[in-house]
């Protein structure tokens, strides 16, 4: 019987350790929720985005995920947005021209659904600016009726921040938003 016990207690102790931690960002009127992530670092306000999280510092850069509560109230249309991805890939091959970086290729639009059962629209493009390759995603989150939208940013040799992204962007959930 004290076996038993012994065993079921390491296997609560376990279960609960790796449970990930939920990190609150609120603003205003509503909260959203993503997993905590330990050694990154929460600004809040820079940029004009209101939450940005910091990855640990890799190959010299940390890498950026931001988070804002658009405060849209509103469904993304799959089909539109799916057709829009050429006026993206423009608007994206303009900026580039204009802050002298040369674009390298483009990830296409996709939509899934997160752990919460928020769909999630996800675009981007890898670029060279500064002798440096980085890749940025755009994530637009249909969260109870409204869109949060979050952008990450990183260097394409911190591939392991990706997965950061990822486990963030699935964590997504919101309240009162």
């Amino acid at each position: 019987m004290m076996k038993i016990f012994f065993v079921l207690s390491i296997v609560m102790t376990f279960s609960l350790s790796a449970q990930a931690k939920s990190l609150e960002l609120k603003k205003n009127s509503g909260s959203i929720f993503v997993e905590e992530k330990s050694d990154w670092k929460l600004s809040r306000d820079l940029f004009g985005m209101p939450f940005i999280y910091f990855s640990p510092e890799s190959n010299g850069q940390r890498s950026n995920i931001s988070f804002t509560d658009t405060g849209a109230e509103l469904e993304l249309d799959i089909n539109s947005l799916s057709s829009n991805q050429k006026s993206y890939e423009n608007n994206k091959k303009i900026w580039a021209d204009k802050v002298g970086a040369t674009p390298r290729s483009f990830v296409p639009y996709k939509a899934t659904v997160n752990q919460h059962g928020h769909r999630v629209h996800s675009i981007g493009f890898s670029y060279v600016h500064e002798g440096k390759n980085y890749l940025e995603k755009s994530h637009y989150i249909e969260c109870r009726g409204k869109i949060i939208f979050s952008k990450s940013l990183r260097l394409i040799e911190n591939e392991k921040h990706e997965k950061d992204f990822s486990d963030l962007i699935s964590s997504l959930d919101c309240g009162g938003v």
